[in-house]
């Protein structure tokens, strides 16, 4: 899984008549997580399979697929019926050229996926960190172009799906708070971010906290 970095920035500062201050910064964690594995489900006829399926396996085998045909369907007889295959590979390069091996071969490509490694819990703690030291990085920004300096942090407002008071007594690292977390997700409007199977080889994520700060002139 690899992780990209982009912030955005949107600033709030109220200015009063007391010395301190208050500065409003919304700090962001944007990620991508990226495909593991590459599959093609594939649809050859009973009268072709004996011809094409040789010349794939001949094909695969040439570009070093490991991950031989797996039929995903097994007919009582095989009059005039279709034969369904599919086949996965984690190297995108080899699996592009596998794609157009099949194209070649005029074999029916039903569908192509792609398998993301399920959304972590860890992930959640590391993208909060990270939209922490981004508005970090915006209120000293900030606060060093007005003359000010920071006081401390006032509150931490958290944006996302476990931010809500109801989890404040539950161990989120529990059995208890793991199921519950997984079963928040399956009921959620979210769960469709976090499935496993893609039809695109990458899934964007991102983690929002408003972060209050007490400042003062220097």
């Amino acid at each position: 899984m690899k992780l990209v970095l982009i912030s955005t920035i949107f600033l709030t500062f109220f200015i009063s008549k007391a010395q301190t201050t208050t500065l409003r910064v919304l700090g962001q964690y944007n990620y991508v997580e990226y495909a593991e594995t590459n599959g093609v489900n594939i649809a050859i006829s009973d009268k072709e399979i004996d011809v094409k399926k040789k010349l794939l396996l001949n094909k695969i085998d040439s570009l070093g697929i490991t991950n031989n045909l797996t039929q995903i369907n097994h007919p009582v007889n095989f009059q005039n019926k279709t034969l369904h295959f599919k086949i996965e590979e984690k190297n995108r390069n080899v699996f592009d050229q596998l794609l157009i091996v099949i194209n070649d071969l005029q074999i029916n490509i039903q569908k192509v996926y792609f398998k993301i490694p399920p959304h972590q819990l860890e992930d959640e703690y590391l993208s909060a960190t990270m939209a922490l030291k981004n508005a970090n990085s915006q209120a000293k920004i900030v606060v060093h172009n007005l003359n000010y300096k920071i006081i401390e942090i006032l509150n931490i407002d958290d944006e996302t799906t476990y931010a809500s008071p109801i989890y404040d007594n539950i161990d989120l690292d529990s059995k208890r708070g793991k199921l519950m977390i997984k079963i928040i997700n399956l009921l959620s409007d979210n769960s469709s971010l976090y499935e496993k199977e893609s039809s695109k080889p990458s899934r964007q994520g991102g983690y929002n906290i408003w972060v209050t700060y007490k400042v003062k002139p220097k």
